[in-house]
């Protein structure tokens, strides 16, 4: 009985540090999506969604501070791994842009953030509590931080209680570094609607998706994050949350093009 004890406790502890690994392993992705409530995808009489077709536009990039120039992820290189995704929810991509039922607006990059300076104590932790300095940085840490709370969809935590854990876990994501892809839908109908003096149409749907960068390489980061996109892109989500997403995916990193030069017209043709 002891023998079928002590086997039963190692082989839960097996299971534990299995279920740890699996954990670790997984990257922890923050998920805002939002959609119109006029927003509703057509369907067919067997209830499965129509195809919507969408063109790509060249959003805003937010490079890394220290970034190296061939490290930067290009547009086309996310596009491409958006288009290979947006397929399994039956968003196609236009053969003819003009004729596109909305366009995918795309910003992407990572966020940037002061890791030695905790922007809600470095006030109380300074020997001179008037220290402007040290006001300094914390006002510049916490403005940092809101707009990378923007950036990545988690405004929210503004209006939850401080002591929330939900709130805790936002800060942590708006406090460091994140790789990040926003995509917002506009309607190419609405566009072409409306009148000269109207600003554009709000978005039939958004997706803001991001993950830590000490997680993955950026090719790999990126590539879960359209991944991901696949999954939410339409969707309605009431808040910001986070998802654990174990299969990792990569992108294809897209060389310069190089063209043969034009052989000579004058050059002798090779014998037969």
């Amino acid at each position: 009985m002891k023998t079928c004890l002590l086997k039963w406790r190692f082989f839960c502890s097996i299971l534990l540090v299995l279920s740890m690994a699996s954990q670790t392993l997984a990257v922890d992705i923050l998920v805002k999506a939002s959609a119109r409530e006029d927003y509703i995808r057509p369907v067919n009489d067997a209830g499965n969604t129509k195809a919507e077709t969408y063109t790509f536009l060249k959003g805003k990039y937010y490079p890394y501070e220290y970034e190296n120039p061939e490290d930067e992820i290009r547009f086309e290189e996310v596009a491409y791994a958006l288009k290979q995704e947006l397929t399994a929810k039956n968003y196609v991509m236009s053969k003819d842009p003009m004729k596109a039922d909305f366009i995918l607006v795309v910003h992407w990059g990572q966020t940037n953030s002061n890791p030695d300076v905790e922007y809600f104590d470095v006030a109380a932790d300074s020997e001179d509590p008037f220290d402007p300095m040290a006001e300094l940085d914390a006002y510049e840490a916490d403005k940092q931080a809101r707009e990378n709370a923007r950036i990545i969809g988690a405004t929210s935590l503004y209006d939850m209680h401080v002591y929330s854990l939900k709130r805790q876990q936002l800060e942590e994501a708006a406090r460091h570094d994140r790789y990040f892809v926003n995509v917002l839908a506009l309607s190419v109908e609405e566009i072409r609607t409306r009148s000269e003096k109207e600003v554009m149409p709000k978005p039939l749907w958004t997706l803001q998706l991001s993950l830590p960068t000490g997680r993955a390489e950026p090719t790999e980061a990126f590539g879960t994050l359209a991944k991901t996109a696949g999954r939410y892109s339409g969707e309605n989500l009431l808040n910001a949350d986070f998802i654990r997403e174990k299969e990792k995916r990569g992108i294809v990193r897209i060389g310069k093009l190089e063209f043969i030069e034009t052989i000579d017209e004058a050059t002798e043709a090779p014998k037969q």
